[in-house]
């Protein structure tokens, strides 16, 4: 009984030196050249020194270098300082970007190692921004190389205006131009008699056509009815005169007749 226990038990040990050593050898060494990187045309190139456990099977491996934002530089105008100044903020909870790269631990001869010196960029196209970062490195099947290292990208942020807004500003006053009526004075005048609120309303002057000529009551001569005067006798030659002689020739005439036809 007590040998069996004896063999568990350095088993049991053997399993936890195995992984032990195991995790040891399988973090490696992970460095960075300087811990304070100064930017150049919208980039900072970053330089790091990599060594792993023992030389990969391939020349290049896929890594993944994960930056996380820990201070953010911010540049601001504020109140009282005409130009910017520059303000440490922390942030907490951020989310990493990702930076995946292939590494390459071959020489010019092509002869792997299994330590290697590597630079790449990181560029404000792909949202870095200056502050302070937490990098680590981590190979594609999630193993991280080292222990997690402090980058501080120094640069010139974009202005952040951070000045108060005065909101109580009285209004520009806007002029009304004065209408000047008949019999008043000109703006700017000093009359004491002028009321200190003039009307705006125009006052009409003169007088204007009627709408209706007099003339148009007045009735043209077609218009005219013309009647025959009063009064028993007519002017000679008139129609009524004409008509009136005429009859009395015809009866004058039949009665000469008659008489002729008697007498025969």
């Amino acid at each position: 009984m007590g040998a069996k226990f004896s063999a568990v038990l350095a088993a049991f040990a053997f399993i936890l030196v195995s992984l032990f050593a195991t995790t040891a050898s399988a973090s490696g060494v992970f460095k960075l050249k300087t811990t304070q990187v100064t930017e150049s045309g919208g980039q900072w190139h970053i330089f790091v020194t990599i060594e792993l456990p023992r030389a990969p099977a391939t020349a290049h491996v896929p890594m993944r270098f994960i930056f996380t934002k820990e201070m953010v530089f911010e540049r601001a105008l504020v109140d009282g300082h005409d130009q910017p100044v520059l303000n440490r903020i922390a942030l907490v909870n951020q989310n990493p970007s990702v930076e995946s790269v292939d590494v390459d631990f071959a020489d010019g001869s092509g002869k792997i190692f299994k330590g290697t010196r590597f630079d790449f960029s990181l560029s404000r196209d792909h949202g870095y921004e200056s502050g302070e970062f937490k990098v680590q490195l981590r190979t594609s099947d999630g193993v991280d190389i080292g222990g997690a290292q402090h980058l501080s990208l120094n640069g010139d942020n974009p202005v952040v205006d951070r000045r108060s807004m005065t909101f109580g500003a009285a209004p520009a006053s806007k002029k009304i131009p004065t209408i000047i009526n008949d019999g008043g004075s000109a703006p700017g005048s000093d009359d004491s008699n002028t009321p200190s609120t003039q009307s705006q309303d125009v006052a009409p002057t003169g007088s204007a056509a009627p709408f209706i000529p007099a003339d148009a009551y007045n009735k043209t001569p077609e218009e005219e009815i013309k009647t025959r005067p009063a009064g028993c006798c007519g002017v000679a030659g008139s129609r009524g005169d004409y008509g009136t002689g005429a009859m009395a020739a015809f009866v004058f005439g039949v009665a000469v007749m008659f008489g002729r036809r008697r007498r025969g």
